[in-house]
């Protein structure tokens, strides 16, 4: 199949138009998340927070004016979206959730050889307690079972309770009525989901069927995909690089991706078909805007991939010991139109207190024009709308302009 050549400038262009971070603001509102969801298959979840959780993070670079009770709404209210394990814990479409049956029937088998290696696989043993309790009482928290306030406790080893609610969550049968902070509140998937979600036929004939739609679907969650091992291709069969390659061959032949070859780059990437028409409009000239990308944004899951399209090295360093750190603890990427241009450290953000930056550090290379600067203090400000905080202090501003 042909292969089609692009320049550097080229990719990153793609890549910015794709995940609506330049200044077309084609993602608006709640219906604007619900699209770019289903673009991008899902968006990592992580429950730190420093200034807003990492899906709040991803959804701001690209949502004007966004708030997490948009999220929050979508999630635990209309349930369009759901709690799930696919790139790592993740939130996807509710839609998707019959075409996930296979990942949690793995993440099953590998929770059970977990259990049984630390020797605890009695937590199991309470799984039909747990049930019967949630059936009774209503959505519960592990914590409510730990603390045995729900009578738990005679039922063996109380921590035993949150092992077998997660793995219960897992594999399907518990789902997240709502958070109350980064604790899940569980209850029964049947209460959550509809009948005809949870119960409907395989839609696919075939394993293989299966695996061609997941890496596909995964090629979209980052737009541009190399087939070499990263960050983009985690999760379960996808890290398989004897059958990624394979997978990408036939999908390539059957006319479902792309093949692209970046100048500069030795490595195949690959784009979904249907997504061709964006590379297209690549040579439109854009006004460039700043956005704040989230540490596990869509667009830098593959950090080595990052590197070599966007000269930009990153390592979240929240698990780094601080003596060995390069940069800060929660340190967050700054896009300039096709380019990222800095990083910055922010202070713990809560209330409405002023938007603080604790450290700020200029990409090498990068011309620092007043241009540059008035987009960056422009952003700076959308940001503090979105923590509903009261602006930016001047400290934090005198370090960037």
């Amino acid at each position: 199949m042909k292969t089609i050549r692009i320049s550097n400038s080229e990719a990153r262009r793609f890549l910015v138009t794709y995940h609506g971070l330049d200044n077309t603001n084609v993602f608006s509102g709640e219906q604007g998340i619900v699209e770019y969801i289903k673009r991008v298959g899902c968006i990592q979840y992580d429950p730190l927070n420093v200034v807003g959780r990492n899906a709040d993070l991803v959804l701001q670079a690209r949502i004007r004016e966004y708030s997490p009770a948009y999220f929050e709404n979508l999630l635990y209210k209309e349930r369009s979206l759901v709690d799930g394990w696919d790139k790592m814990m993740s939130i996807y479409s509710t839609s998707d959730w019959p075409y996930f049956h296979r990942i949690r029937a793995a993440k099953e088998e590998e929770l059970r050889w977990t259990l049984q290696r630390r020797e605890s696989l009695d937590a199991l043993t309470l799984v039909d307690v747990i049930r019967d309790l949630i059936l009774n009482k209503g959505p519960l928290q592990s914590i409510q079972l730990e603390s045995g306030g729900v009578g738990i406790g005679q039922w063996g080893h109380r921590k035993m309770s949150g092992v077998a609610m997660d793995f219960m969550f897992n594999c399907g049968e518990l789902g997240v009525f709502r958070k109350n902070n980064t604790q899940k509140v569980y209850d029964l998937i049947e209460r959550l989901l509809p009948h005809e979600l949870l119960h409907c036929a395989d839609p696919f004939k075939n394993e293989r069927e299966f695996l061609k739609w997941y890496f596909k679907r995964r090629v979209g969650s980052t737009g541009l995909l190399w087939g070499r091992n990263g960050g983009g291709w985690l999760g379960y069969f996808l890290s398989n690089k004897e059958l990624r390659a394979n997978i990408l061959s036939e999908l390539v032949e059957d006319n479902k991706l792309v093949m692209i070859s970046i100048e500069g780059i030795d490595d195949i990437f690959y784009i979904r078909h249907e997504d061709f028409a964006i590379l297209s409009k690549t040579h439109e000239p854009r006004e460039k805007v700043v956005r704040i990308l989230a540490p596990l944004d869509n667009l830098i899951w593959d950090r080595k991939m990052t590197e070599e399209i966007f000269n930009f090295r990153y390592t979240w360093e929240v698990y780094v010991p601080v003596e060995k750190r390069k940069f800060g603890y929660y340190v967050l990427p700054v896009l300039y139109g096709d380019q990222i241009v800095a990083r910055f450290e922010p202070e713990i953000h809560r209330g409405n207190n002023p938007f603080a930056i604790k450290n700020w550090w200029w990409e090498d290379g990068i011309a620092i024009s007043e241009e540059l600067k008035s987009a960056v203090k422009k952003e700076l400000y959308a940001f503090s709308r979105y923590l509903q905080a009261d602006g930016v202090t001047e400290e934090s501003l005198n370090k960037i302009i």
